[in-house]
C-alpha cells in the first residue's frame, strides 16, 4: 500500500521558492566562474551551454521530491511506532488498536538527484545536486494493529528546513511552516511495521 500525505507546500521546490524562482536562484549560482570551472573541470568547453541548461534541470529535480512521501517514509521508520507494532503481537493485544503519540520529533532526509551531461551522444559527466530536508513535527497520533500502522493523525505545528546545492555549492536554503491536514488518515489494511514472532 502506498501512503499519501499531502502537506502544503507539497514539494521541495515549493518549500524553497514559488514557481520558477528555483531556476533563477540556480542560474545565479552557476553563472559564477568558480562554480562552473568546478562543475566542468572534465569538459570546460561545455560550460557555456551548461550555464543555460543546468538551472532548469536542477529546478526540475526539486519538483520531484514530494514532502508527503518523505514524511511517510520517516514515520514508517519511527522506533516508537515499530515498538508499538511489536507489542501489538503480544497475547491479549492481537486485533486491538495500540495507540501511539509522538511528541515533537524530527524527520531528516537527504536526496542526491543528478543530471547526466552528454555531448554528441556520449556521457561526459554527472552533476549531483543535494537536497537536505529536516521536518520538525509538533505532534503525531497513530494507531497500530497486528503489527501494522493503520491510522495517522498529524497535528500541531510543523516546519521544514530545506537546503539545496550543486556540486558542493549552496544554491538556497529556507525554513518554512507547512500545513498538514489534522485529520485521521486511514491506511486500509495498514503498513507492515513488524511481523508476528515465529
Amino acid at each position: 500500500m502506498n501512503l499519501t500525505i499531502n502537506p502544503n507546500p507539497g514539494t521541495a521546490a515549493l518549500a524553497l521558492y514559488d514557481s520558477a524562482r528555483g531556476a533563477v536562484a540556480a542560474a545565479r549560482v552557476v553563472r559564477d566562474p568558480q562554480v562552473m570551472s568546478t562543475i566542468c573541470r572534465d569538459a570546460p568547453a561545455l560550460a557555456g551551454q551548461l550555464v543555460a541548461q543546468l538551472p532548469e534541470a536542477g529546478a526540475g529535480l526539486l519538483h520531484g521530491i514530494t514532502l508527503g512521501t518523505v514524511l511517510a517514509a520517516g514515520w514508517q521508520k519511527s522506533r516508537e511506532l515499530r515498538a508499538a507494532a511489536v507489542r501489538s503481537h503480544e497475547d491479549g493485544r492481537r486485533g486491538k488498536i495500540e495507540p501511539v503519540s509522538l511528541a515533537t520529533h524530527s524527520i531528516t532526509s537527504e536526496h542526491r538527484p543528478y543530471v547526466e551531461v552528454y555531448a554528441d551522444e556520449r556521457k561526459v559527466f554527472t552533476i549531483t545536486f543535494s537536497v537536505d530536508l529536516t521536518f520538525t513535527i509538533g505532534l503525531l497520533s497513530a494507531a497500530i494493529r497486528d503489527g501494522r500502522l493503520v491510522t495517522l493523525r498529524p497535528g500541531g505545528d510543523c516546519e521544514v528546513a530545506v537546503s539545496w546545492g550543486v556540486d558542493g555549492f549552496k544554491i538556497g536554503e529556507s525554513k518554512v511552516p507547512i500545513r498538514i491536514p489534522s485529520v485521521a488518515v486511514p491506511l486500509g489494511a495498514g503498513i507492515l511495521l513488524a511481523r508476528p514472532p515465529s
